[in-house]
């Protein structure tokens, strides 16, 4: 089995006289002027200085209520589906 290594790209703010590629400009879209190029970090290096973000409790809360409105309603149909079906089978 091979090792495949995992690669984290990041934009980083490019100095005035280095040009950005086309694929600079389309992961790294500039902004006010300022123009980025992608480079390669370290997996351990991201994770160690990436930014804490707290949890978007609204978002979250959203999701949940989703799911269980899924659950229920997947539920109700199919008691109804199988009180028909038992209806049926009895005549």
């Amino acid at each position: 089995m091979t090792d495949h290594g995992i690669r984290v790209l990041a934009c980083k703010p490019s100095r005035p006289f280095i040009a950005a590629t086309a694929i600079d400009r389309e992961l790294c879209p500039p902004q006010d002027g300022q123009q980025f190029t992608v480079v390669s970090v370290d997996p351990k290096t991201a994770l160690i200085n990436s930014p804490v973000t707290s949890l978007d409790t609204a978002q979250l809360a959203g999701f949940w209520a989703l799911a269980f409105t899924t659950v229920v309603g997947l539920w109700f149909v199919s008691a109804h589906v199988g009180a028909l079906l038992g209806f049926i089978r009895r005549g």
